[in-house]
């Protein structure tokens, strides 16, 4: 049995995704009175990750009395589908363990296949360069979650099949400790690509227009699924810039958001992406975050061809509406799609959510 802290901002159902149990299986463990209502540094028993829920993939490793534990949502995945992944320390012995680490990060996640290492999640993080020590109680557990678009480290969508996925815990103490877990990636329906075009348009030539579809965010399946745009970890808010809706970045505040739109690209063009975005502060106000826009180019075939230079990155966000703007240099030959992504990615104690609308993507 597992015990957590309730931290500022805390719901039950958060805490039942950190360690990948359910909402009913906390209460049960618990005497809450009030489920809706938890108090800041409560402790709740948790069940660690199989132990009351076998059909949930996890393994567990025990370093220096700290027991590690990895999990994942499920153990297959649809190819491009997002994979959720946790990892929960706990110190099980009857003694204090202090940790200590060389920068503000705290955990590592990693993706293996046949021994090499396709993606990395600190890769895309910043860190503050601080040292600090962590003390683990006897029975406190600490968790972290990510979720993972199933990129490699250069934007790539991964191949099918078996991906061995790592978690690190980087304290000094535990320099390359980890622990495994498999899941299989399998197939997924590939959208047939646009036809080529019979003749080759005139160096000049651009479509007329703002080339995505929904720009305003203004069309949702539901409180959490865009129509026309592909995303993760979204959220629909009234606190538009134009329109009735914008989408917010960072449902669930800890774990990194997507939001993504493929449109008909062609070689050899320059283009320009403009956004409105802004800061929503919750409660307690608590913002470490990092939000990217990137535009990458795709061949006919759905082949990853390059990634457009320069990136958009901000860790500073207003509380305001504010527009921001990047032009690529020319797309590469063989160009047939752009793809236009942004990603929210926060720090283990990040509370806000960032809002983002009025998305304007043209050939210049």
């Amino acid at each position: 049995m597992l015990v957590h802290t309730v931290q500022p901002g805390d719901t039950l159902y958060e805490i039942a995704r950190r360690y990948n149990t359910t909402v009913e299986r906390i209460l049960e463990l618990n005497d809450i009175p009030d489920p809706n209502l938890l108090t800041v540094g409560m402790k709740l028993n948790i069940a660690a990750p199989g132990v009351s829920e076998g059909a949930d993939p996890f393994a567990a490793r025990l370093f220096n009395s700290i027991l590690h534990i990895i999990g994942t949502d499920r153990p297959r995945y649809l190819r491009g589908e997002t994979i959720r992944l946790s990892l929960v320390k706990a110190n099980i012995s009857s003694a204090p363990v202090t940790l200590t680490y060389r920068t503000g990060q705290r955990f590592d996640f990693a993706a293996f296949r046949e021994g090499r290492e396709i993606w990395r999640w600190s890769a895309t993080q910043a860190f503050p360069q601080v040292t600090g020590r962590v003390t683990l109680q006897p029975g406190e557990a600490q968790s972290f979650s990510v979720a993972w678009d199933q990129r490699d480290n250069a934007g790539r969508l991964i191949d099918p099949g078996l991906v061995t996925i790592r978690g690190y815990n980087v304290a000094e103490e535990l320099r390359n400790r980890s622990v495994p877990i498999v899941v299989r990636i399998r197939p997924a329906a590939v959208p047939t690509p646009p036809p080529a075009p019979v003749s080759t348009p005139s160096p000049d030539f651009c479509p007329p227009g703002n080339l995505l579809a929904d720009p305003g965010f203004e069309q949702w399946r539901n409180q959490n699924t865009l129509v026309y745009w592909n995303g993760t970890n979204l959220f629909r808010t009234r606190i538009a810039k134009s329109g009735s809706f914008a989408a917010e970045m960072g449902a669930a505040h800890t774990e990194q958001a997507t939001l993504s739109q493929s449109v008909v690209g062609l070689p050899g063009r320059l283009y320009q992406l403009r956004f409105w975005a802004r800061e929503i502060p919750q409660t307690p106000p608590r913002g470490n975050f990092t939000l990217s826009a990137t535009i990458f180019f795709y061949d006919a075939a759905g082949r990853f061809i390059s990634r457009a230079d320069p990136v958009f990155t901000q860790t500073v966000i207003p509380e305001r509406y504010t527009l921001y703007s990047l032009t690529t240099g020319l797309s590469p030959v063989g160009t047939a799609r752009a793809e236009v992504r942004f990603v929210f990615t926060p720090a283990p104690d990040n509370n806000n959510t960032v809002a983002l609308d009025d998305v304007d993507f043209r050939c210049i």
